[in-house]
């Protein structure tokens, strides 16, 4: 199936601003060309040398697709290069497969800023095709532009078409490393976040260039899974604040995400301690000036310095309130309704869930063996309050409990202040907010859960994760050639990529759910229903702790 039933011919697009020669992947049964894809479309500048740290920097506006030395049409038949990173603990719940589809090898280089694109072989519709913008996954630390196999869109592109793009971006320190030397550097608190300023620019590219690939420039999807997820509600929170001329999205999708927490300052003395740890492990000295501290880690190659990520006690880089990507009130207006309200005069429709079994791949990443070292990893995502608010409001150990039972509560925890919690809570403030705030309609709210686990992926997930974060993949890109999709399977997976495809047409959809506390659920057996959400009051009792722990 997939990308193993096809082949592969190369293609020319041409467009005003030049010709790209891309790949056309055609269905090797019927003979019909699926869809064309182009990889490695850049739409920034290199963020390296003396733009390591700052925000993105738009292409000239002469910029032409052609080869810029010969004038021919240019090569985007590769992947390009990814953002250099770490390589955590998570790979571990992948099995050995003679039979899985080789993964291309993807370069690591901080010149990253590319964007990939599926575009259906078929006439566009009147008006153009819908366009889904996916960000990836991957903590904000790793992760790559949908340069893997088991999102490879090859089978789903037959049924439901529409153009596909998704960015790379800058991650892990390159992205959103923050400190008051970083404040002294540009003048002001407004700096970091530079990975969400990429994903940013990267959306403003495709909303200006995507009619030249046949895509409606007005009818832009954006989101994501985990931490594509988690940048989608700060990028929709950013686009729902602008000028009216200035916003761009539509519509959101939220695999296995959301946001509870206000992120740190960018002066903050989390943010301080982060960065001095990180001179310390370099031995750049910490009574350098600010600007000779940053101009001696410009220096350093990047794959030097992102090999010194996982000796970082503080080895997880996070958003930072800026003040102007993410402001202050940031939360607060999730929580008073605020940002709900405008939402529901903008006219914005928001699809949200999960899978059942989230925690199972946060107990391979970064597993706590202590109260303390729990801690430590909690405060790679969490403000301290908030991390000593949740350990208050969870059952722990024993002191002589065995180091087992650690990894455990701590994956209970990240599962749910990471997914389960969170977006409960947005899912309320959407349904729910305060009196005096608009609520969302429950015709623009779309939640389910995932439980179903095809019998296929156990040949490369190993069963014991059960249906953890992220499993859901091969579901929702119909990766069938990864996974081990049967006839049966792919019919499964239509109770929740019918409708959906409806809701990227941002056409009316048969979700089913009457009320906030209502999910779409594809059970066990593979069987949609619509039913009660079992975790509901306890999503909103952490949702709250966290919250309160923020003043709220």
């Amino acid at each position: 199936m997939g990308a193993t039933n096809s082949t592969q011919r190369e293609t020319i697009l041409n467009t005003p601003r030049g010709s790209l020669r891309g790949i056309t992947q055609v269905d090797r049964t019927t003979s019909q060309p699926v869809c064309s894809r182009y990889t490695r479309i850049p739409y920034a500048l290199p963020p390296a040398g003396s733009r390591r740290w700052r925000r993105p920097v738009s292409l000239p506006v002469d910029f032409s697709f052609n080869d810029s030395s010969s004038g021919e049409p240019g090569n985007y038949t590769e992947f390009g290069n990814i953002c250099p990173q770490p390589e955590y603990g998570h790979s571990a719940a992948v099995l050995e497969n003679e039979n899985a589809v080789k993964e291309p090898e993807n370069k690591q280089s901080e010149d990253c800023l590319y964007l990939n694109a599926w575009v259906p072989a078929s006439d566009a519709p009147k008006g153009g095709w819908p366009v889904q913008v996916y960000l990836h996954g991957g903590w904000l630390q790793v992760g790559d532009a949908m340069q893997n196999a088991t999102h490879d869109p090859f089978d789903l592109l037959k049924t439901y078409p529409r153009i596909i793009v998704s960015p790379t971006d800058r991650l892990n320190l390159f992205g959103f490393l923050a400190s008051p030397e970083l404040a002294e550097e540009s003048g002001s608190i407004a700096c970091g976040n530079f990975g969400f300023w990429d994903q940013r620019l990267a959306i403003e590219w495709v909303h200006a260039n995507i009619s030249l690939f046949g895509g409606n420039a007005d009818n832009l999807t954006v989101g994501g899974l985990s931490a594509g997820a988690n940048s989608t509600t700060f990028q929709l929170h950013y686009d729902t604040y602008r000028p009216a001329k200035e916003r761009l999205i539509k519509r959101v999708f939220l695999y296995s995400n959301a946001v509870g927490i206000q992120p740190k300052a960018v002066t903050s003395p989390e943010c301080q301690t982060q960065f001095d740890e990180l001179l310390s492990v370099l031995d750049i000295s910490k009574s350098l000036s600010g600007l000779e501290k940053l101009a001696a880690l410009r220096s350093v190659p990047d794959l030097e310095l992102v090999s010194k990520i996982t000796i970082l006690k503080q080895h997880t880089f996070r958003p930072s309130t800026d003040g102007e990507f993410i402001s202050s009130s940031f939360l607060k207006s999730i929580h008073d309704g605020s940002f709900t309200t405008l939402l529901a005069e903008h006219g914005v429709k928001v699809l949200l869930g999960e899978v059942a079994n989230e925690e199972m791949l946060y107990r391979l990443v970064n597993p706590a063996s202590s109260l303390s070292s729990m801690e430590t990893q909690l405060n790679n995502y969490y403000p301290t309050a908030v991390t000593s608010a949740l350990v208050k409001a969870y059952p722990l150990p024993e002191s002589s409990a065995s180091e087992e039972e650690w990894p455990e509560i701590n994956a209970r925890i990240l599962g749910d202040c990471q997914v389960h919690a969170v977006i409960r809570g947005f899912a309320n403030s959407l349904l729910n907010p305060p009196a005096g705030a608009t609520p969302l309609p429950i015709s623009s709210v779309f939640r389910y859960r995932i439980s179903w686990r095809a019998k296929g992926l156990d040949e490369w997930l190993d069963p014991k994760v059960l249906c953890c974060h992220a499993c859901d993949i091969p579901v929702w890109w119909l990766s069938g050639h990864r996974a081990g999709f049967e006839m049966k399977d792919e019919e499964t997976a239509d109770g929740l990529l019918k409708p959906f495809y409806d809701f990227l047409k941002g056409d009316d959809l048969d979700w089913g759910t009457s009320s906030k506390e209502d999910i779409r659920h594809v059970k066990p057996d593979g069987s949609v229903v619509v039913e009660k959400d079992d975790r509901w009051d306890e999503g909103l009792r952490i949702w709250n702790v966290m919250a309160k722990a923020q003043g709220l």
